[in-house]
């Protein structure tokens, strides 16, 4: 069987290792200042690598519509989940207008400082300078349209404005704040908006706030729904669905689908002779997933986009591409045929502190001396397998598949031993090597813990550590007396002296 990376084409920078985290990290402001990486600020390179959802087709044609007089709607509220796309939906919008013969203004709240205003950017954003939309009162909803009207055809695009509105809080307008003034300004900018043919303004806001909101922007969060929420129509730019061809068309330049639909086959045939496709799915339902995905499981995208994708510093689509990325990169010149949760080297320190960092530091340590460590435990299960499956590792590629299924912010945590086989085994092995694995594994690991179904691990040490470190603790000159006590109760005699 072909490597997967002579079917899966990689893009350049991921065979370089050129994957710093802004590459991922998209930024309207940015690209709307010529700054930023490549595949960004050029609007052909930033196509050829994004693949036009649904969504963001929906929402590209829209606009343009709109920006051309031809209906569409004025007011679109983009939703997503942290890491969910919507910059990068921005900054395609921004390229469009600029085909489109629009102007762009783009306005980020996380760069307008405490004493900027909303009204001041749109005008800087229009002309270059603020001449009429001036002071920290809200201009009105006349001035705003006539800025708006002379510069038509105008698209507005808002990002960030909540942090904007934990800054403006603190900022006091006479009797008011700028807080309030902003608040007011978006009032009139909708109004204003409404009544033109051509300006469209676009707004992301989170499908929910997270911690790092203060109750100023949950109030301008819940305020602001109320102003915009009477004519907006909200898009969602990527649907659960279009996950997979995402990040496939990030990351890889070509794949040649005839030779993934005959790794993909011969791994489905394999998986009915061992009975390990998931419980009531159809052999054709799990191929079509896994053409979908490839070169992944789909196993690879479920846990990284479902369970770490809840735990809500992790970036969905984003975290999900950097974390894959870093994989890809990893495995370039290994000779496998896909890549399953098994191939992630946890000793890879730049992709465990990826995820490291969202669960706690104390794992680093857990690792060590469980999977990746010179003595971990996953290693002597390694060893202990056998002539035949020495070389597979199937120790620590279990391991590895239990580790990855173990984190969610839901209730649904750990692997079933299904789960594990599915993802553990190679096509040449029996699958019921690997349960021969995990019953060592439950033996010689200290943080695996087994529920009746399923398993994980947790900070937690099970009995094994336990009992280790009672062990560690007994002193010989403990044990000795021990014994010797014990030996004297055992040999009492009346007639007989005992000597030990």
């Amino acid at each position: 069987m072909r490597p997967f990376h002579t079917i899966a084409i990689p893009h350049k920078d991921i065979l370089e290792g050129r994957l710093e985290q802004d590459v991922f990290a998209a930024d309207l402001y940015e690209v709307s200042q010529g700054r930023g990486p490549e595949e960004y600020k050029d609007p052909d390179i930033f196509f050829q690598r994004t693949y036009l959802t649904e969504g963001l087709r929906n929402l590209l044609s829209m606009v343009e519509r709109r920006l051309k007089g031809e209906g569409g709607d004025h007011i679109i509220q983009i939703q997503t989940p942290f890491g969910g796309g919507k910059t990068h939906s921005l900054i395609a919008l921004y390229h469009k207008a600029r085909e489109w013969k629009a102007k762009p203004v783009v306005i980020v709240g996380t760069v307008l400082g405490p004493r900027d205003t909303l009204w001041g950017a749109l005008e800087r954003g229009l002309t270059g300078q603020n001449t009429r939309l001036t002071g920290y009162t809200s201009p009105g909803r006349e001035a705003i349209r006539e800025l708006l009207l002379s510069h038509e055809p105008v698209l507005i695009l808002m990002d960030e404005v909540l942090e904007y509105a934990v800054k403006a809080a603190g900022q006091r307008v006479g009797d008011s704040t700028l807080y309030a003034q902003s608040l007011a300004f978006m009032q009139e900018l909708t109004e204003a908006v409404k009544t033109l043919d051509k300006v469209c303004l676009v707004i992301t806001l989170p499908s929910s706030l997270l911690e790092h909101y203060d109750e100023n922007a949950e109030r301008f969060y819940n305020q602001l729904q109320k102003v915009i929420g009477r004519v907006e129509k909200v898009y969602t730019p990527v649907q659960e669905g279009e996950i997979a061809k995402v990040i496939k068309r990030r990351l890889f330049s070509h794949i040649d689908e005839e030779e993934a639909k005959k790794i993909v086959q011969m791994f489905v045939d394999y998986a009915q002779k061992e009975n390990i496709l998931p419980a009531g799915m159809e052999p054709s339902e799990y191929r079509d997933k896994f053409l979908d995905s490839y070169p992944f499981m789909p196993e690879v995208l479920d846990v990284l986009y479902h369970r770490w994708g809840s735990i809500h510093t992790f970036q969905r689509t984003r975290g999900v591409l950097r974390l894959l990325s870093l994989v890809v990169y990893s495995l370039k010149d290994k000779n496998i045929p896909y890549i399953s949760l098994a191939d992630f080297d946890l000793s890879n320190q730049e992709l465990r502190q990826e995820l490291i960092k969202h669960i706690g530091n104390e794992y680093n340590s857990i690792l060590d001396q469980d999977i990746t460590g010179h003595s971990a435990g996953a290693k002597r299960v390694d060893r202990s397998l056998g002539n035949a499956y020495q070389g597979l590792k199937l120790g620590t590629r279990s391991a590895r598949v239990i580790f990855l299924y173990s984190f969610s912010s839901g209730q649904s945590k750990g692997a079933t031993l299904g789960e594990i086989k599915r993802s553990a085994t190679t096509m040449n092995n029996p699958a019921s090597a690997v349960v021969e694995a995990v019953e060592q594994l439950k033996n010689n690991l200290f943080y695996l813990q087994a529920t009746e179904d399923r398993y994980f691990f947790s900070n937690i040490p099970n009995l094994n550590r336990i009992l280790l470190t009672k062990m560690e603790n007994v002193k010989d000159e403990d044990i000795e007396k021990l014994e010797s006590e014990l030996l004297r109760g055992r040999l009492k005699g009346e007639k007989l002296k005992v000597y030990i």
